[in-house]
């Protein structure tokens, strides 16, 4: 593809505007000469034809290039001509002697017909000063495109010179809030509508990097902790092959590590659902439990579990159970000794604990991972402090 830069674009294009506009100027004035040349001459043969038709203003000759005869005398070429107009008509046209004439077709008082022919060969002015006006119409023309293409230039190279400019700014910007703002400054409509277009495809991209580190920093959190559990429980194992703890240790850092892993890969991607089944509640949330119990036993907590319904959750399970896990180990790790209650029914699950002072640091990515998982199935998360407790509200669309 030839590419060529805007400034001879522009430049070419008002030179054809020009041209066609000039044209179009010379054609009108074309047609009004030749109307106002005929107005003339019709209106001279109107004047001669009354003192034809009337006696008393009969001349004893009529002018210059004009001749009166009764039409049944009359060449046959102007006959030809008149049989088709209606009394006190004109026609003009080219005989075939290659003169030019104007014909009227009259009546007398007496109502015998006559024939008013009007050589207007000499005295036509337009026609024979076409090829001159025609040369000059061209010098004309030729230095209006000069002049369209000097000023399109000169224009073309402002604009351009504008918009270097403002493209170095947008090079120069530090973050989208600054083109937003160059965007308010910017008094040319497109231009504006370009910097905010600019500014909100750089969020974009901000939000994805984003979204790629809080995917590694989950992956990092989700992993760490199963892993290190993993590592722990299988040197144990190497030394007492009967270890029970240890064994139910792996098996739940396994459980962890296999539904982080599937809710990293759901995450990552822009599918909203891709269960095929509901997720019974009463399950999920048993198994959960059963699993964390042995954690909550160690800084001696007691997950009570209520559920008053038997809801269905239509949200792939892997991701409940991450959701609800998330939110369990941040109350194990987070709260004081006591009850963790987790009360659910079918619209709403709530979870409460006491807060503990010297609760375990750390990187704060448990609730952000828990909003993020919520949001991507359409759930609301809610977070509440009531002086030592800590509440979490659940809520799921209507089934």
């Amino acid at each position: 593809m030839q590419r060529h830069s805007l400034s001879h674009a522009l430049a070419r294009q008002w030179m054809i505007f020009t041209a066609v506009l000039s044209v179009l100027f010379i054609a009108g004035t074309l047609l009004l000469l030749f109307v106002l040349e005929d107005s003339f001459i019709n209106r001279r043969m109107h004047a001669v034809a009354t003192t034809v038709t009337e006696p008393s203003t009969l001349p004893l000759s009529l002018p210059a290039q004009f001749q009166v005869m009764d039409s049944a005398k009359a060449p046959d070429d102007i006959r030809a001509r008149l049989m088709r107009t209606r009394p006190g008509g004109i026609v003009e046209f080219r005989r075939s002697n290659g003169r030019y004439v104007h014909v009227m077709s009259a009546r007398r008082a007496s109502g015998e017909p006559r024939t008013l022919i009007y050589d207007v060969t000499d005295e036509l002015t337009v026609n024979p000063g076409l090829s001159r006006g025609l040369a000059y119409a061209l010098a004309l023309l030729t230095m209006l495109l000069v002049c369209a293409y000097a000023l399109s230039r000169l224009f073309v190279a402002r604009t351009l010179r504008r918009t270097e400019g403002l493209i170095r700014k947008v090079l120069a910007s530090p973050d989208p809030d600054s083109l937003d703002v160059l965007a308010g400054q910017e008094p040319v409509y497109e231009l504006e509508g370009l910097l905010r277009l600019h500014a909100s495809v750089w969020r974009k991209q901000l939000t994805a990097v984003q979204r790629e580190r809080e995917t590694l920093a989950f992956l990092g959190h989700e992993l760490r902790t199963p892993l290190q559990s993993a590592c722990t429980s299988m040197a144990l194992m190497e030394e007492h092959r009967d270890h029970l703890a240890a064994w139910t240790r792996l098996q739940r850092a396994i459980r962890r590590l296999t539904r982080a892993s599937n809710a990293i890969l759901w995450l990552s991607t822009d599918a909203r659902d891709v269960t095929t089944s509901a997720t019974p509640a009463l399950a999920c949330l048993t198994e959960l439990v059963q699993e964390l119990q042995p954690l909550a036993d160690a800084r001696g907590q007691a997950i009570v579990l209520t559920i008053e319904a038997t809801p269905k959750w239509a949200a792939p399970r892997d991701v409940i159970e991450t959701l609800l896990a998330n939110l369990l180990r941040n109350a194990i790790q987070h709260g004081g000794a006591g009850t963790i209650a987790v009360h659910a029914d079918a619209d709403v699950l709530v979870m409460t604990n006491s807060y503990a002072s010297d609760s375990m640091p750390g990187f704060g990515l448990g609730l952000d991972i828990a909003n993020r998982l919520a949001a991507r199935i359409d759930w609301r998360l809610a977070f509440g402090r009531d002086g030592d407790g800590v509440h979490v509200t659940l809520r799921w669309p209507e089934s």
